[in-house]
Parts: C-alpha cells; sequence; structure tokens
C-alpha cells in the first residue's frame, strides 16, 4: 500500500509495529482503565478508523478507500478491531460473545448486558443536556466496523442497543444516529450496490 493511502500509519498501528500519534500501541489503548477511556479523548478514533476526520483529534487517521479494502481482507486485522470491541463493551458495562468459528456463514455474535452494568450507567447511559459523548463513540464503533465489512459484529452490538432502549435506557436522540451507522459498508460495496441499483 502507498504511504499516501495510510499517512498516520495505520496498518502498523494495529499490526503491533507502530504507535498512535501520541506514541502508543494498539495493546496500550486496550489496557486502559475506565476511568482513562473515559476522561481521554484522542484514543477512540485510532481504535475505531473512520473514513471521517474527527472533530477532537486532528491527528486522528482515515480509513480511505484502500485501507478499508485491507480491513475487510485480512482476519488479523479485523481480529484486532475485534479485540478492541470487546474492550469498548467491557467500558460499556456489555460483553461481547463470540461462540464457534468466526465468519462460517452462521450467526455466532451476540452482545449482551453485563453484570456490571449498573455501574456504568453514570458514565456511559445517562444523558446530559440530552446526549453522552459516549453515544458519539458508539456511532463511531458502528461505523467502522460496518466499513471493515465486520456486519456480524455490527449487526450484534446495534441489536444490543436496541434492546437496552427498548428496556428504558434512555437514549433516543442517539436511536436514528446508532441505526445510521448500523448500515454503513465499505466504500467498495457501496459503489457495487449502486451500480447495481443502476442496472435495475
Amino acid at each position: 500500500m502507498a504511504d499516501q493511502d495510510d499517512p498516520r500509519g495505520l496498518l502498523p498501528f494495529f499490526q503491533g509495529t507502530g504507535t498512535d500519534s501520541e506514541g502508543r500501541k494498539l495493546k496500550d489503548l486496550r489496557s486502559m482503565g475506565y476511568d482513562d477511556m473515559e476522561m481521554i479523548h484522542d484514543y477512540i478514533q485510532w481504535m475505531f478508523p473512520t473514513d471521517e476526520a474527527s472533530q477532537f483529534n486532528w491527528d486522528a487517521p482515515l480509513l480511505g478507500p484502500e485501507l478499508q479494502r485491507t480491513f475487510s481482507s485480512d482476519p488479523d486485522l479485523q481480529q484486532e478491531i475485534r479485540l478492541n470491541l470487546g474492550r469498548f463493551c467491557e467500558f460499556l458495562g456489555l460483553e461481547l460473545r463470540i461462540a464457534g468459528p468466526v465468519d462460517d456463514g452462521a450467526s455466532h455474535t451476540e452482545v449482551v448486558m453485563a453484570a456490571h452494568f449498573k455501574d456504568r450507567v453514570p458514565d456511559c447511559w445517562r444523558p446530559m443536556f440530552g446526549g453522552n459523548h459516549n453515544w458519539l463513540r458508539i456511532s463511531r464503533v458502528l461505523q467502522c466496523l460496518g466499513l471493515c465489512s465486520m456486519f456480524e459484529e455490527q449487526a450484534a452490538f446495534y441489536k444490543c442497543l436496541e434492546t437496552l432502549h427498548e428496556k428504558g435506557v434512555p437514549c433516543d436522540s442517539a436511536m436514528p444516529h446508532w441505526r445510521s451507522r448500523a448500515q454503513t459498508k465499505p466504500a467498495f460495496a457501496a459503489a457495487a450496490t449502486a451500480k447495481q441499483e443502476q442496472r435495475e
């Protein structure tokens, strides 16, 4: 891949040979405690890159079309995203469960409320002025999963969010955004769909 397709060094970062703009390795970000995950705002863009520039981190990497292809076709990179998702779910008071082989054509992935969910409500699920900054992070995660062709994880995460809403978690304002992000697909897939629709 040409340097212009990955100017921030996202691939080396996910492969364990590089660091983010602050000199941290991916394993360092996954080992942060809940307090740090809540208060530090420049890590989520590296754990869950998207194709949109961050308003909060000017040094954040962008997951452009070529990187989307790479992540969509590389099981090792997708596994790193999966580990990130598991850690972020823990932060939210949720649990990522994967039973059986991944990508065998059957759905084995689910996201459920964890035993410590109530402990995470003040930081993650209580709205302030109509929202919660962690809900923006959730939107980013849903978008990243789609761009990396991790549709099973994307669907499982969104299904859990719907369940939380149905159970009374006051996230009404976020649901339309989450619903939209849960439909995200990589650029090459979106382009193929558009061409197919034009033919029809």
